[in-house]
């Protein structure tokens, strides 16, 4: 089946779908399983359905220290992508579609969570998004044709497909160890899923003894200290590793940081154990931060006085560190679910999903089914601070960092 076929399978799929309601991804078993049949035995169509599958997914597993967790990751984006041309597919009229904020929304907590920002602004080209100068938003000036647009869609598909294929060659493969550089270069070299995993089985076990290491980096040892797997290619550059100038990848010296605070940066480190104090957004401030706790506080929250009689060592919050605060946060922020009405609050959150849902709505049955931990906000006044939370635009936090503290952390 070619790209052209598969094209006509996923058009018929979108005929069928409902004209009404809320635009989903595609969900139909027969397209799904035929696609993924199609790339699992031939790998090489990802480049007629011109989507950069394994460029996209070598950006987001660079330097990832859990390619499981990052494919996953990856998947959601694609998806998130697929439904970004499919509203542009059902309802071209409407304008907020035309839009895309980088600092809120599905670009901070899935794109920007699993994709470099070049990655995520070479996709969305293919819905003809362009950045802006402020680099605060993307828009289209010129609408991408229907056709266009579904072969965008079911080129996302795929993608998410292949991430979904990778993750279970990794996890079946013997390891949960083999970096995404070796993952995708066995994946593109052997046709089917079976013959790629054992090769990776024998690439790992191949790797089991190394005689020197050449970058302690590369190489994941044992408790005992024994080398227990050292990648054949590197996961940045994706250059054989024997090949790198004394152990060193020449892509880490190439990186470079942006002077606008306002685009969020897929290199920060941001501190992910800690988290913001309910204060953070009552009082729209983050200036102190408990070390302890690991908790970000506002200038005049209560529960600090607390924290230091119990002898807690509070620190201001240097403008870098409020920027990696602000972040973390935006990636973990959760999001209003279709069922939130204007005026309604929140009744439960799902932790997996990061998203907030109205009382008796389905999807939260549907998320305590896969195991979720979607558990019940029951005081009004949490309701509206979970609110608040979901819509607050968190850059407003950073109001008063200068640029170029923000932009070097």
């Amino acid at each position: 089946m070619s790209a052209d076929s598969l094209l006509a399978q996923y058009n018929i799929w979108l005929l069928a779908a409902p004209s009404s309601g809320p635009v989903a991804p595609c969900t139909d078993d027969r397209t799904i399983d035929r696609v993924r049949q199609r790339i699992l035995e031939d790998p090489d169509l990802h480049r007629a359905l011109q989507n950069d599958a394994f460029t996209l997914i070598s950006s987001g597993l660079q330097g990832r220290d859990d390619p499981l967790l990052a494919l996953q990751h990856l998947a959601g984006a694609f998806q998130t992508l697929e439904e970004a041309a499919l509203h542009l597919y059902f309802t071209p009229w409407r304008r907020e579609f035309h839009t895309i904020k980088t600092y809120s929304g599905h670009y901070v907590h899935t794109l920007e969570a699993a994709l470099p920002q070049d990655a995520i602004f070479q996709a969305l080209r293919r819905l003809n998004y362009e950045p802006e100068e402020d680099g605060t938003s993307l828009k289209i000036r010129v609408p991408p044709a229907p056709q266009a647009l579904a072969m965008a869609a079911l080129g996302f598909l795929a993608a998410q497909l292949e991430c979904n294929i990778l993750a279970d060659l990794a996890s079946c493969s013997g390891s949960t160890v083999v970096n995404g550089a070796d993952l995708i270069q066995e994946r593109r070299g052997w046709r089917g899923e079976d013959a790629c995993r054992k090769r990776l089985q024998k690439l790992v076990s191949e790797q089991r003894t190394v005689p020197v290491a050449k970058s302690s980096s590369d190489v994941i040892a044992a408790a005992n200290g024994e080398v227990f797997y050292q990648p054949q290619h590197c996961d940045r550059c994706h250059n054989p590793s024997e090949k790198h100038a004394n152990g060193g990848c020449r892509t880490d010296s190439d990186h470079h940081v942006r002077s606008n605070p306002h685009q969020p940066c897929h290199t920060q480190v941001p501190r992910k154990d800690s988290a913001m104090h309910d204060c953070v957004f009552v009082e729209e401030s983050v200036e102190q931060c408990c070390a302890q706790c690991h908790t970000f506080h506002g200038s005049f929250c209560s529960a600090v006085n607390h924290c230091r009689d119990k002898g807690h060592r509070i620190t201001q919050v240097t403008p870098s560190e409020k920027m990696q605060a602000v972040m973390e946060e935006q990636r973990r922020k959760y999001q209003l679910h279709c069922c939130l009405q204007p005026g309604d609050l929140p009744h439960y959150r799902c932790g997996h999903c990061r998203q907030l849902h109205y009382i008796n709505c389905k999807g939260v049955q549907q998320c305590r089914h896969q195991g979720h931990n979607a558990s019940m906000i029951m005081l009004e006044r949490d309701q509206k601070l979970w609110l608040q939370r979901s819509l607050m635009d968190l850059m407003l936090l950073c109001k008063n960092a200068p640029a170029s503290d923000g932009a070097s952390a």
